[in-house]
């Protein structure tokens, strides 16, 4: 409508919505210019939406329904300017139309994610919780994980947040290790757990007994926290105060079983059923961690009393008590004991058959699919040779879930089959993730570790992805095998080469023209922490032995340096795989933007940008707007040199070769 459309209509006298004959016209007028808006919205015309939506509240001021006080109206108004950048605008209106609607689903969904983009990360928790509530859907799911990943809290009343993240990280929502963070801190926000964590940090190095632990309430309280239990068997938890509590716990499982004479009957009698479940989580995750935490001497030696006891009463067929298996694999992987197998013919509750199937099952089938890997290319050069030794005996990393696919498989277009190369997939964490979302796919997945590629099988098998090929090979001899890709994918990779521009070239040359590359490197900038945690290991002559590794760790945590104390933030210095491939590695190289640009030109690549998150996006783009400087490198290198953590989990990017 416009302005002469207006004016007889405000001469009327009557206004725009008196009597019953006007409220149906104004009615019948909302309607027309509320489809035409919404047409636009859907069509992507979110500035015409936009005028459209604005036309109507400023035709209705104040009609009770349909201006300012229609939920949808504000509701869709905030979503166009979202999808516009004017978040601070969307705002106030995606509020009014929660306040004016509170179940809303819709306005709760874009409401979290205008806060989210704003820094709110409170207030877009609760309105995303809220949308979950309302619609227990994956989009709310994700909605939720994305909000909550980076929020911190001071409160969870009536444990709302807690629940949910227990549900997330059970029903494989996102990434465990997504979730880690904003789960240790709603843990800690529970006083009793608090209280509890901060008492054994408090008699550290020193750790209670047993005697203390079981005897006080918070063990029986935690033994059935669900968060707690959940995040103990998903991933390795990279927090210290909890790290010495579980160590002090372990301890603890380990002295149950030593204290007893192997004559006492009493000894078969498991703990309560809570408490066994707890503790054969926290044997789960000492097999997950590696086995990083610390160790004393007298511990080590009654750890190994007890795994002589429980291979002799297994040979002999004599009854074994519940715990005996959860103690020791609480110190060591139970397959290495001799005849592990036949712990498995035994009937035992079901959270002692959980810690077999990790440590036993689990390996043996790894080693089965090993020996059925075949290998591409021979692995002649010293430096891929030393890189495969360390990779043999610490896999890296080891993860137990993943996200669900970012797209359902209906909604992947038709088109060709591309073929992907996953050069390096380690473990397969990268190769779950990108051969979930391009089921169509042809995949080859090379790595030079046999241990590595076999868990990376047994992953994808478990997770039922199919069209994958795994074979052991060295990227520095895929000149001559004689197959080329469509997408490329060689994250924190190169920089372990003893030439990582000789092996980006060799991939090059198997990429198609048109192909695109994931790549990520260390960066030179970002990883000064970690060239001082190599000077310490030189000057205190530590090896990458578990033993020198734990002991590199117990320094750093209580460092002064402040480059050394920022490794305490990072999750990989909590696994010692992780903490030896940050750490100790054989072979490492460290990257500067300006080596990029200039490798990029010399071989006609397109930079299309980086993957980050984003509030370092924002903080980018605040200092360089304009959507060319996303791909500028010089703009990028600048805003590295200001702030140089930027790229502290790798420069992740992805580059284009020429069509011809």
């Amino acid at each position: 409508m416009n302005r002469k459309q207006r004016r007889p209509l405000g001469r009327s006298g009557a206004g725009p919505f008196s009597g019953a004959g006007g409220a149906a016209a104004s009615g019948d007028q909302f309607n027309r210019l509320f489809a035409t808006a919404t047409a636009h919205h859907a069509a992507g015309g979110f500035t015409e939406a936009e005028r459209g939506y604005r036309e109507i509240l400023a035709l209705f001021p104040s009609h009770p329904n349909h201006g300012p006080n229609h939920a949808e109206l504000q509701s869709r108004l905030g979503a166009a300017l979202m999808a516009q950048g004017k978040i601070a605008s969307a705002l106030p209106h995606l509020e009014q139309a929660v306040a004016l609607k509170p179940d809303l689903f819709e306005a709760l969904g874009a409401l979290a994610q205008a806060y989210m983009l704003a820094g709110q990360n409170g207030p877009a928790v609760m309105a995303a919780l809220r949308a979950l509530e309302l619609r227990d859907s994956p989009p709310a799911q994700t909605l939720f994980v994305r909000c909550v990943k980076t929020a911190r809290f001071t409160a969870d009343n009536n444990g709302r947040i807690q629940k949910m993240l227990a549900r997330a990280l059970a029903e494989d929502w996102a990434r465990p290790r997504e979730l880690t963070d904003i789960s240790i801190n709603v843990i800690m926000l529970d006083a009793a757990v608090k209280t509890y964590v901060e008492r054994a940090n408090a008699a550290w190095p020193t750790q209670l007994s047993a005697a203390e632990l079981l005897a006080m309430p918070e063990t029986a309280k935690l033994s059935r926290h669900d968060l707690v239990r959940r995040l103990l068997t998903c991933d390795p938890i990279p927090d210290i105060r909890l790290e010495r509590l579980f160590t002090t716990l372990r301890r603890a499982t380990l002295t149950i079983c030593t204290a007893e004479q192997p004559s006492d009957q009493a000894s078969a009698q498991p703990p309560h059923e809570s408490l066994l479940e707890f503790f054969s989580a926290v044997a789960r995750q000492c097999f997950l961690n590696d086995y990083v935490y610390a160790l004393l001497d007298d511990e080590a030696v009654l750890a190994r009393q007890l795994q002589t006891a429980l291979a002799e009463k297994l040979k002999s067929g004599e009854t074994i008590p519940a715990l005996w298996p959860i103690a020791v694999g609480a110190y060591c992987p139970l397959h290495t004991l001799p005849d592990a197998e036949r712990l498995c013919a035994r009937a035992w509750p079901a959270s002692v058959e959980a810690v077999l199937v990790q440590q036993i099952k689990e390996p043996a089938q790894e080693r089965q699919i090993a020996a059925e890997i075949p290998a591409l290319t021979p692995i002649d050069d010293a430096v891929s040779r030393a890189v495969r030794a360390q990779y043999e005996e610490n896999p890296y990393p080891r993860w137990v879930k993943n996200a669900p696919p970012a797209k359902p498989p209906s909604s992947r277009s038709a088109g060709p089959v591309p073929d992907i190369l996953i050069a390096g997939c380690g473990t397969g964490l990268s190769l779950s993730e990108i051969s979930r979302d391009a089921t169509a796919a042809r995949v080859l997945a090379i790595d030079l570790s046999l241990a590595s590629l076999s868990y990376a099988k047994r992953m994808a098998q478990k997770l039922g992805l199919t069209g994958v090929e795994f074979a052991q090979a060295d990227i520095l001899q895929l000149g001559s095998l004689g197959r080329d890709f469509d997408f490329i994918d060689t994250s924190g990779v190169l920089h372990h080469l003893a030439d990582p521009w000789q092996g980006w070239r060799v991939l090059l040359s198997r990429l198609r023209p048109g192909g695109t590359m994931q790549v990520a490197l260390y960066s030179e900038l970002a990883r000064r922490n970690v060239v001082a945690a190599r000077a310490l290991i030189a000057a205190r002559g530590y090896q990458a032995t578990p033993a020198d590794i734990r002991r590199c760790r117990e320094e750093i945590f209580v460092a002064e340096d402040p480059l050394l104390k920022s490794l305490t933030r990072s999750s990989d210095l909590f696994t010692i795989s992780e903490c030896r491939d940050l750490l100790f590695h054989v072979q490492e190289h460290r990257i500067t933007l300006p080596e990029i640009k200039s490798f990029l030109a010399a071989n006609k690549l397109t930079f299309l940008g980086f993957n980050l998150e984003p509030a370092a996006m924002q903080a980018f783009t605040a200092r360089y707007p304009g959507r060319a400087a996303l791909t500028d490198l010089d703009c990028w290198h600048a805003f590295e040199t200001a702030a140089p953590d930027t790229f502290a989990a790798m420069y992740q990017f992805q580059i284009q070769k020429p069509k011809s």
